[in-house]
């Protein structure tokens, strides 16, 4: 395959005469998802992606709409991202670091992706990669993973890895054998306030965390009370309901305001642009009022 490239799919779309025509766009999207799941690695498909969203053939989700308002309306430079696996399976800060350029941190234990994420922002600057996860004490733990080298598995079992083995005991309702692709390993573990004594982005804009079952007890770690942080993404979906609900109520107290968006939850803080935008919408207090 030849190499791909921000120039060459530039070229690609420059050769045809789309100008708005929807079912272009359609037929362009259908063929790029189909050949970056098969074909691509991480980082070709993030340039991919920012390509057409440059061009205008990538609709954001809302993850990444959050994230793309509280760079340009809240001057948003610093990010924090704990399971960053690969840099671009389900990410929502993949786009904002290749269009914006952002500066952080981010963190995966997992050996295999944490490789593949560096190469994914290679060359990038003001990036810093942490191989480790993230405990409530320091020290050694079993991280839970699916093994997919045969190929019987959806492509988003690729991203599951958690301190919780009755986590993945749970995906039962999509993997009814689940048992039997689960692996495990030894990962070093750090607790959150070591790791913002390493880093440089020690107070960061942006927050995301994606642990698989085990954001909650990542979140709880961090004190929203003098952190400064704009906006916070978890992955709602994966937590049990009651200490969902609890994280949500602690990031109330901070200031926040809360939009469950698909699988993620999302905070922002009302001080911020951002969140003007939103509640003069009506979009974000609407959402804020279904979230208890």
């Amino acid at each position: 395959m030849p190499r791909l490239n921000r120039t060459t799919v530039a070229t690609l779309l420059q050769h045809h005469e789309f100008g708005g025509c929807k079912r272009f766009a359609g037929i362009v999207m259908g063929f790029v998802r189909e050949l970056a799941a098969k074909a691509l690695t991480p980082r070709q498909k993030s340039i991919t992606r920012h390509v057409l969203s440059c061009v205008g053939l990538y609709e954001l989700r809302t993850v990444e709409q959050y994230v793309d308002d509280v760079i340009r309306l809240d001057d948003a430079t610093t990010f924090l991202q704990i399971g960053a696996n690969d840099g671009y399976l389900a990410d929502p800060l993949n786009l904002a670091i290749f269009r914006y350029k952002l500066r952080g941190t981010l963190v995966e234990p997992q050996l295999r992706f944490f490789s593949e994420l560096k190469k994914t922002y290679s060359g990038f600057s003001g990036l810093e990669f942490i191989h480790c996860a993230i405990a409530e004490k320091a020290g050694s733990m079993r991280l839970y993973s699916l093994d997919c080298r045969q190929g019987n598995l959806p492509r988003w079992a690729h991203g599951c890895g958690s301190l919780s083995f009755a986590q993945l005991l749970r995906l039962k309702d999509q993997i009814p054998d689940v048992e039997k692709y689960i692996t495990n390993c030894e990962v070093a573990c750090i607790t959150i306030r070591e790791l913002l004594r390493r880093i440089d982005a020690a107070d960061p804009d942006i927050i995301v965390i994606d642990a698989e079952g085990y954001d909650d007890q990542i979140l709880l770690q961090f004190d929203f009370t003098t952190l400064t942080a704009k906006l916070v993404i978890f992955e709602g979906e994966s937590t049990p309901f009651e200490q969902q609900n609890y994280c949500e109520g602690r990031l109330k107290d901070a200031g926040f305001a809360i939009v469950r968006a698909g699988q993620d939850t999302v905070a922002v803080r009302k001080s911020t642009a951002t969140y003007r935008k939103r509640h003069a919408s009506s979009q974000l207090i609407e959402l804020d009022r279904g979230c208890h």
